[in-house]
């Protein structure tokens, strides 16, 4: 038996850790996707393995030396998508071929459920949107829902019916070069009879970097890893992110890679916009943002994290300042961003988190200071200003780490930022007289908010002593607010 693994394109959606290696040859569990696809398939009746390269084909070179598979190139890869690199390959498909992207990790053989002596596509049951598959009772394929959930969807296509070739060679003649390969069967199931098996969970699909972290088969190390130079990869500090300092493209990198599941909370599409908007202001690192969600910035080598002995009035004012330049910034000017809620942020991490922290009065109150907030003049914010996230070089500071950032008001950031370091009644007196145009209840205000957000994001991410921090914080916030009516 034949199987073609289709591994040409560029990988774009796991940029940038393809930009060194093709995707069917990154490491999973200390063995590349490609060499352990071959070694299953050889032990499971395959003696004929051909694999079509495109990008960077001869990093396959090595591998192809020492398990014997057939490479071919196919040069005219790059914008262009499997079923182009299927069609390079029509003269390899013959009875007992299987065909199979690669990008998917084996975990069983894929023919568990095959039948011998037809053509069938091997596929499991895909929760989110793909090719979904409806079949008669005997399992013949009737149609193909192409935007379908919780299906029997995608697959491995087994061709072992003679009679079919003609048809197959046909209906994947008719595929564009822009389709994957698996629209031949919407031509084909029309002319000859195609099976579709549930062949159980017999893959992994690593079609992203959340795909291979959700599924503990890459670590974050090794993400940075495999994206560095030298593949050498230095962890830094983080808690939304995990983060590493790399060498990049001849230059030092911070890779940021988001934690599992803060997606949750996080809306990348605006964190993206708004680094469009900042990155003229010289206030934050250059940043280059991946369709993978990997983030990469300068790692600024004279600068520091900031520390707690450092913060005088005169790196006070300096971080003032930056606040000031960064509070320009207004939401009239950038409406196509909508401007935080402070009402519906409370209630999203209140459902995420799934406790009950206050009471129903203490939460009217919480609610109207809310929304007495979200009537102030919406500026863009950081939000998450606290001592990591402000570098220093003992002359200048930068802000990093703008995953929170919203147009909100101007008292949510000075309170967070107040709260963050633990400033007394008049170290926050001296921050409102340095910023200006704002009082102490004000700020005390903002506290609360942030206090009680981050409080709930310590129950949603299982860090209690975190969300502990908070709540007693936030208790003397609500205390103070509470007894001067404010």
């Amino acid at each position: 038996m034949r199987a073609i693994i289709l591994a040409a394109g560029l990988g774009s959606r796991l940029r940038p850790m393809t930009l060194h290696t093709p995707k069917p040859l990154l490491l999973v569990y200390g063995k590349s996707i490609l060499e352990h696809n071959i070694e299953l398939l050889l032990d499971n009746g395959f003696d004929d393995i051909v694999v079509v390269c495109g990008y960077k084909h001869e990093s396959f070179d090595e591998l192809q030396k020492k398990l014997g598979f057939t490479k071919i190139v196919f040069e005219d890869y790059e914008g262009k998508n499997s079923a182009a690199s299927l069609k390079f390959a029509k003269d390899f498909i013959q009875k007992g071929t299987l065909v199979l992207n690669g990008d998917l990790y084996l975990t069983k053989s894929p023919l568990n459920h095959a039948r011998f002596g037809v053509t069938q596509i091997l596929a499991q049951v895909i929760k989110d949107k793909c090719w979904g598959y409806a079949t008669s009772s005997d399992c013949v394929l009737l149609d193909i829902d192409i935007d379908c959930a919780n299906s029997l969807g995608d697959g491995v296509a087994f061709f072992d019916n003679e009679s079919d070739m003609p048809y197959i060679l046909e209906s994947l003649a008719k595929c564009s070069d822009d389709e994957y390969w698996e629209a031949l069967f919407l031509e084909l199931f029309r002319y000859t009879r195609v099976y579709v098996f549930d062949n159980g969970e017999f893959y992994v699909e690593i079609d992203s970097f959340k795909d291979a972290l959700q599924q503990n088969m890459l670590t974050p190390q090794e993400v940075a890893q495999a994206c560095s130079d030298n593949g050498e990869a230095t962890r830094l500090a983080g808690i939304t992110n995990i983060n590493y300092k790399i060498r990049f493209l001849g230059k030092d990198k911070v890779i940021r890679i988001a934690n599992k599941d803060i997606d949750r909370i996080i809306n990348r599409k605006k964190e993206r916009q708004i680094f469009e908007i900042i990155e003229k202001y010289n206030i934050t690192p250059k940043c280059e943002f991946y369709e993978s969600g990997i983030r990469l910035s300068d790692f600024l080598q004279s600068y520091h994290h900031l520390k707690c002995n450092e913060l005088n009035d005169n790196v006070l004012e300096k971080i003032i300042s930056q606040m000031h330049i960064l509070h320009k910034i207004k939401h009239e000017d950038y409406s196509y961003i909508p401007k935080l809620s402070l009402v519906n942020e409370i209630k999203k991490y209140e459902q995420e988190a799934k406790v009950i922290l206050i009471s129903k009065i203490e939460k009217r109150f919480l609610l109207n200071i809310a929304k007495e907030l979200d009537t102030a003049p919406s500026v863009l914010c950081h939000r998450d200003l606290q001592l990591p996230n402000i570098l220093y070089d003992g002359d200048n500071v930068c802000f990093i780490d703008f995953e929170y950032a919203e147009f909100t008001s101007i008292a949510l950031e000075l309170g967070n930022f107040t709260s963050e370091l633990l400033m007394c009644e008049s170290e926050i007196n001296k921050v409102c007289q340095m910023y200006g145009d704002i009082k102490y209840d004000s700020v005390i205000k903002g506290q609360a908010i942030a206090n009680y957000i981050w409080a709930l994001w310590g129950f949603i991410y299982d860090d209690y002593p975190l969300a502990r921090d908070y709540l007693v914080r936030f208790h003397a916030n609500l205390k103070y607010l509470m007894e001067n009516n404010a």
